[in-house]
């Protein structure tokens, strides 16, 4: 080259040329050697492809997803709200780990919440192991990145006081319904999506195969673990057989009641807003003191909370509830492990060993 430097030109497969300039002719060789092995053996990534920008890559890649349309609509909105704005123009081999360290600390200075910075990083860790898939980068940048943390709410659950008065205000059509919420811990989808022939009654089983979804019913669960037998009580058998002795066998359990739509699927937006929250805003209890008081207002899925939590305190183990409500991971049943009779016997009786204890002078 007129400038004193060798450059070596090599082409891969598809006839595309790459050049780079180096000081000594050995250099060159031993660059273009290189090259052209990594192209023979399928493993040289096209040092262009990380030019490519971040909207461009996304676009590909959302284009190509296969999930479930209510995840989608989730997605897109994090995506819009948290993900483009920041990164549509930059260059893809341009980003670092700190720049996305950088991101998360302007979410977090912007407001957002914690539960809503994770999803945005997910899904941006996500576009850039497929970016790291497809040859575009060598590495992704989403490595050992800080997060806000999420604060665990203890699980909302009803007492027995609280809960049958709930039952006492529903209409009856639902009191059957709520009922099997109760006693098995069915998230709401599950409830709304049983169909009549998956209900044992010889063995007092039901079986968790079909759910509501937006979209319609599905013919799958949340996740493998979530199909499932739960067993049933003799009283809610019972009142299963009642509600159900008049159904199509392949019918589902649960429909609409309004009169001129009976029959069809339920909507959870409609169920709650027309029958849950009615029912709880009427409900009340009376405390320890004997006093009336108004039923906390939880949501639906409180039922789900109120069967693991009943379960756990009368000493049924976690791992038994776990596989009860269809959990994929053992630590979301753990949050009900305060209730267990024993949770803190051993602390409380190492105190009573004392051979001393702490006193205050009346």
């Amino acid at each position: 080259m007129t400038s004193g430097k060798w450059q070596a030109t090599v082409r891969n497969r598809s006839g595309d040329r790459f050049s780079e300039s180096f000081p000594l002719k050995a250099q060159a060789r031993a660059w273009g050697i290189e090259m052209e092995t990594q192209f023979a053996r399928g493993t040289m990534r096209d040092p262009r492809a990380g030019e490519m920008a971040f909207r461009e890559w996304h676009d590909r890649w959302w284009n190509a997803r296969v999930v479930e349309p209510h995840t989608l609509r989730g997605d897109a909105s994090s995506i819009k709200n948290h993900v483009l704005p920041y990164w549509a123009e930059w260059e893809m081999r341009a980003i670092t780990r700190m720049d996305i360290q950088s991101w998360i600390r302007s979410l977090i200075e912007k407001g957002a919440g914690p539960a809503a910075i994770k999803r945005a990083y997910n899904l941006t860790s996500s576009i850039m192991r497929a970016a790291v898939d497809d040859d575009v980068i060598a590495v992704s940048p989403c490595r050992s990145i800080d997060l806000p943390p999420i604060a665990v709410k203890p699980p909302q659950w009803f007492t027995l006081d609280q809960a049958q008065s709930i039952l006492d205000e529903l209409p009856t059509a639902w009191k059957t319904m709520c009922l099997l919420g109760f006693y098995t811990g069915l998230r709401w989808g599950e409830l709304s999506g049983l169909h009549c022939h998956r209900i044992d009654r010889r063995r007092s089983r039901l079986f968790v195969v079909e759910v509501n979804t937006k979209s319609g019913i599905k013919e799958y669960p949340k996740s493998s673990k979530s199909r499932r037998e739960v067993p049933l009580p003799p009283h809610v058998l019972e009142a299963l057989e009642r509600h159900i002795h008049r159904l199509d066998r392949d019918a589902l359990v649960f429909t609409t009641i309004t009169k001129g739509r009976a029959g069809r699927r339920l909507d959870d937006g409609n169920w709650r807003r027309q029958t849950w929250w009615p029912a709880v805003d009427a409900a009340c209890y009376f405390d320890n003191d004997g006093e009336q008081q108004p039923v906390p207002h939880y949501p639906p899925h409180s039922m789900r909370h109120t069967c693991a939590s009943w379960l756990v305190q009368k000493g049924v183990s976690l791992y038994e509830v776990q596989h009860l409500l269809g959990h994929e991971s053992f630590q979301t049943t753990q949050r009900y492990a305060h209730l267990q009779p024993d949770a803190h016997k051993a602390v409380l009786g190492a105190w009573q060993r004392l051979d001393s204890p702490l006193v205050i002078a009346a």
